[in-house]
């Protein structure tokens, strides 16, 4: 069996030897971690994380047609949306509201996140919301998020396409016919000089390779004073600026014109209005040629005065 020495016995630690300080040193240990813990919660990184501003949808250079509405939908986080203009509101850095502005103009205010509509014009536009506090000052840094979107009353997708229904190929006619089209994936405007969209834009029609006429045709266009002999009509769709679809889209048709001693109209007409006031016209003139007949022949038939009376 082991003999310990009494000198093994008697060694005393420090720790054993002072137990007064063992407290000290554990106190002094929570003193330091209370102080690292007040000084992190104390920090502007701690009491407030960065507001931030996501667009869900619609996407980066989508596309939205058929004349609809764009509907925007978005998700704010460590940001609180409120309305403005409450009695005793103070002023907040993670509070407030959304600036929606279309291209450079401001569109509206938004102080919930639920999806919002907006009507778009033909053409590209640029969609941003900002963050702004309860006094409508941008936040510093600024916080916004935006997406670029083309807007169009044609269809998103699909070949724009167009047919002449009538005439008929070679048909012989008179020199006024009605002409029929068919247009399929593109939406007709007025020629107003909007931007160009896609699918969406107007019609040209040419005789030969001269252009008389662009225009949105609602059924049959009528044309008039077409040259005699044989000749082609071409319908095309264009964009709304009038410059031609890529890849192109146009119909052509050839005709034979017969000549006609009818009195010839100097222009083409599209829906009959300018017809009909050329038709006007020359009613107003065969009345008053009439008229005129009428009273030469009644002064005509009045018997010669006696020259002494």
């Amino acid at each position: 069996m082991a003999v310990r020495s009494n000198r093994e016995e008697n060694v005393v630690t420090p720790a054993s030897r002072h137990p007064a300080a063992r407290l000290r040193s554990a106190a002094l240990s929570l003193l330091l971690l209370f102080a690292a813990g007040a000084l992190s919660i104390g920090s502007p990184g701690a009491r407030a994380a960065t507001p931030a501003l996501t667009i869900v949808t619609p996407s980066d250079g989508s596309v939205v047609d058929n004349g609809t509405p764009v509907i925007v939908s978005f998700s704010v986080a460590n940001f609180t949306l409120v309305q403005p203009g409450r009695v005793g509101q103070v002023v907040a850095p993670n509070e407030g509201y959304v600036n929606v502005f279309v291209d450079s103009d401001y569109a509206r205010l938004l102080t919930d996140s639920t999806p919002f509509p907006l009507a778009l014009s033909s053409g590209a536009h640029t969609v941003r919301l900002q963050l702004v506090t309860s006094d409508g000052a941008p936040l510093s840094p600024d916080v916004s998020a935006s997406v670029r979107i083309t807007a169009t009353y044609g269809p998103a997708v699909g070949s724009p396409n167009i047919t002449i229904v009538s005439p008929s190929p070679y048909e012989v006619t008179g020199h006024g016919l009605y002409l029929t089209l068919l247009v399929a994936n593109f939406a007709l405007v007025e020629p107003r000089g909007q931007p160009n969209a896609p699918n969406e834009g107007h019609v040209q029609i040419l005789v030969f390779e001269s252009i008389v006429m662009e225009l949105l045709p609602h059924g049959s266009v009528l044309l008039v004073a077409l040259p005699d002999g044989d000749i082609t009509i071409t319908a095309r769709l264009v964009n709304n600026d009038g410059s031609p679809l890529n890849p192109d889209a146009a119909a052509t048709v050839p005709i034979h014109v017969t000549a006609s001693s009818a009195v010839s109209l100097p222009l083409v007409f599209n829906s009959g209005m300018a017809l009909l006031e050329a038709f006007i016209l020359v009613v107003l003139i065969l009345r008053r040629r009439t008229l005129a007949a009428r009273d030469r022949s009644a002064h005509a038939d009045d018997p010669p005065k006696d020259p002494g009376s």
